[in-house]
């Protein structure tokens, strides 16, 4: 037999913020499995679990802030099994979550916390086992567990089985990651070449408006796209996945190295202001691909598309938060907010929140868009 793994007695707020944590719940959106249709892998691995362990009841269920999914089941109640989710007054998995352990429970009924849950009367859960399965990046998603409608001593064999079946279960998560990574690519280098194109357009329209002699405009040129370049070094292992340089990089220069393409030189386009804060490398390329997409956007159709635009950007340390504002005034009229995301506009909000693990906060003005970016302190050392 084995030592109950104890459920805490009493639930803390420790609990319920680990379960709100917002890393936490991106990562689970990320797999893109709440609310999705029942798959034969999954149905195969609780029937698995089930036979082997010898109980009636087996689940993989997946927990957000508010309610826990069963993407597979087998022997809850037809009701509940035809909803597919409870709310978390009926989940013991949440606590397999919040504390990112294997836990156990012989009899339910018994325990200071669980005995108050519903779960016992309306699913008849007596005993319960269940260990958390991870997405890609470690966050808990949810439990893989087994339950008896009876009181159950759980042996060390049985946790071994959910167990060596959850790490399975982690295994399809990674795959279907690194396929979503590789269809993401394939859609990146399709729109990088579009932009490449579009941006080279309108630079030599740009350049010609601003230049007098061929030799003139043939200098501008090169220098552009000589900084155009230098700027998709920059981004390059954020959209291959590469590894990066050991080197940091000042803001400030970061932000002048890929915006420099795309202004005139020695008009008065771009405005930067903001202290000399330091990037460690992984987050330079990843604040760098969102910095490389709003200007090709700025540059593609908005304030930096034409002669009278400017772009404003000031940055800030603030209450533990780097704090970047992207301020667009004089670009040509356009319907605001734009009737579609586009993938540019994706891959923003993807690498705000999920890779830099901050936010993005997004007005579309009458006279240009204007964007907030936070990001926590700690993640510009990575």
């Amino acid at each position: 037999m084995t030592k109950d793994r104890e459920f805490p007695t009493e639930e803390t707020p420790a609990h319920r913020a680990r379960l709100v944590d917002p890393n936490r719940l991106a990562a689970l959106a990320r797999t893109r499995l709440m609310d999705s249709e029942t798959e034969a892998v999954f149905d195969r691995t609780v029937r698995i679990a089930t036979e082997a362990i010898g109980v009636p009841v087996g689940l993989l269920s997946l927990v957000d802030g508010q309610r826990q999914f069963f993407k597979a089941q087998i022997g809850l109640p037809e009701e509940t099994a035809r909803a597919r989710q409870t709310p978390l007054s009926h989940s013991f998995c949440q606590y397999v979550v919040s504390l990112d352990t294997p836990l156990t429970v012989t009899d339910a009924r018994e325990h200071p916390l669980l005995r108050e849950n519903m779960a016992i009367e309306d699913l008849d859960v007596i005993a319960y086992a269940g260990v958390p399965v991870h997405a890609p990046d470690g966050q808990p998603l949810g439990s893989f567990c087994a339950i008896d409608s009876q009181p159950r001593e759980w042996t060390a064999r049985e946790l071994r089985i959910l167990t060596g079946l959850s790490e399975l279960l982690e295994a399809e998560f990674r795959l279907r990651h690194e396929v979503q990574m590789r269809q993401m690519l394939a859609e990146e280098l399709h729109h990088r070449v579009k932009n490449l194109f579009t941006i080279t357009g309108g630079m030599i329209t740009m350049t010609a408006r601003m230049t007098e002699t061929k030799d003139e405009m043939t200098t501008a040129l090169q220098g552009r796209l000589a900084a155009l370049s230098q700027a998709h070094d920059i981004i390059r292992p954020a959209i291959t996945g590469e590894a990066v340089s050991s080197g940091d990089a000042v803001v400030s220069t970061l932000l002048a190295t890929l915006i420099e393409p795309h202004v005139v030189p020695g008009g008065n386009h771009m405005t930067l202001d903001g202290p000399n804060l330091i990037l460690g490398a992984s987050c330079a390329t990843q604040l760098a691909l969102v910095v490389h997409e709003l200007a090709t956007n700025a540059a593609k159709y908005g304030a930096l598309s034409v002669p009278e635009g400017r772009l404003s950007i000031v940055w800030r340390e603030d209450a533990g938060q780097f704090r970047l504002s992207w301020r667009e005034t004089g670009g040509p009229a356009s319907e605001w907010p734009p009737q579609r995301q586009g993938f540019g506009s994706r891959l923003i909000s993807m690498t705000v929140t999920g890779q830099l693990r901050g936010t993005l906060k997004s007005d579309w003005l009458a006279d240009g868009p204007h964007h907030e970016i936070a990001i926590p302190m700690e993640e510009l050392a990575r």
